[in-house]
């Protein structure tokens, strides 16, 4: 963003690295402010603040709920390069000269940040911006977005552990017991990256009098909380289905796939904006509700190393 008046030809925000996409907790963001002007312009000061914020606001009936949470806030006087000050700390700006302001500040280290994000109710933004501030005139401001994305591993025994459940669900047909529904998952780990399958081995067992559908969705839940309240937004990411079970029969998945899509990671260390994921595997039920199990995943930024063939096996099902 560039704040024009008709005395400034420029002002502007401008990164070192013009090509670098993120930033992580650690590093520095460095750059430099641009000035040109059309008319003689004093500057009384130039600041410069770094700002990265989440905010969630959403309508809960009449009420309006809006909270925000600060992550970084660093504050600097740029000095101009190669040029004197007045004995005041201002300097004269010229006509047909660019000025430039260096600023480099580092930024926390990982864990005291939370990766950009923007959604349906709130959002985590990082900026850069820069004040021109002038005797006895309004100041000026200029801001530059950054992104960044803190790391996420998940080559943890726990999230390369095995993982599953199983869940079963009586039929009824106009209050008549019609039998039951059951389903039996097993996941190898519960870690991925975007980009992976996650291979699922699964039985289903159908002995109401109704064709079944088993199915299987990768399924993202943004949590925002503000004023006390929480609010849910579920979205259904991408989704394999089975075969059709006849009354009486079983079905099996082994190695079933569904793949990761591209999707930021998990969000877990913000304390009013959450991004978590599941693997929902369910069984649809013809007049009745579906009988739905979810196992929860991690979305990180770092692939497991471990060859695949080494990993435990969940195994399948006798």
């Amino acid at each position: 963003m560039v704040a024009m008046t008709k005395r400034l030809k420029t002002f502007q925000v401008v990164f070192t690295d013009p090509s670098k996409t993120f930033y992580c907790g650690g590093d520095r963001v460095c750059g430099r402010v641009e000035v040109e002007v059309n008319e003689v312009t004093r500057v009384s000061a130039m600041k410069l603040l770094g700002l990265g914020c989440a905010k969630v606001e959403y309508a809960k009936g009449k009420q309006r709920c809006r909270q925000e949470a600060e992550y970084l806030r660093h504050e600097e006087v740029l000095l101009m390069d190669d040029q004197p000050s007045d004995s005041d700390g201002s300097v004269v700006l010229r006509p047909g000269n660019k000025y430039n302001y260096t600023f480099g500040f580092e930024l926390p280290q990982q864990g005291q940040l939370v990766s950009s994000y923007k959604g349906k109710f709130g959002y985590v933004h990082y900026y850069v911006k820069a004040m021109m501030e002038r005797p006895q005139q309004p100041t000026l401001e200029c801001k530059k977005p950054f992104e960044v994305e803190e790391p996420l591993d998940v080559n943890t025994p726990d999230l390369l552990s095995p993982t599953g459940g199983m869940k079963e669900k009586k039929v009824t047909c106009m209050f008549i017991p019609d039998g039951q529904v059951s389903l039996n998952v097993k996941i190898d780990r519960r870690g991925f990256c975007e980009g992976e399958d996650i291979c699922i081995n699964a039985k289903f067992e159908n002995t109401c009098s109704r064709i079944v559908v088993p199915k299987a969705a990768i399924i993202a839940k943004h949590i925002y909380q503000a004023n006390g309240r929480t609010k849910v937004f579920r979205q259904k990411l991408s989704s394999v289905r089975g075969n059709h079970i006849i009354s009486g029969m079983c079905d099996a998945w082994q190695g079933k796939t569904i793949r990761v899509p591209k999707i930021k990671p998990s969000m877990l260390g913000c304390n009013i904006i959450r991004v978590e994921y599941a693997l929902m595997i369910y069984i649809h039920i013809p007049g009745s509700e579906k009988l739905i199990l979810e196992l929860p995943l991690v979305i990180g930024t770092c692939r497991p190393w471990q060859p695949k063939q080494q990993r435990e096996q969940p195994g399948g099902f006798g």
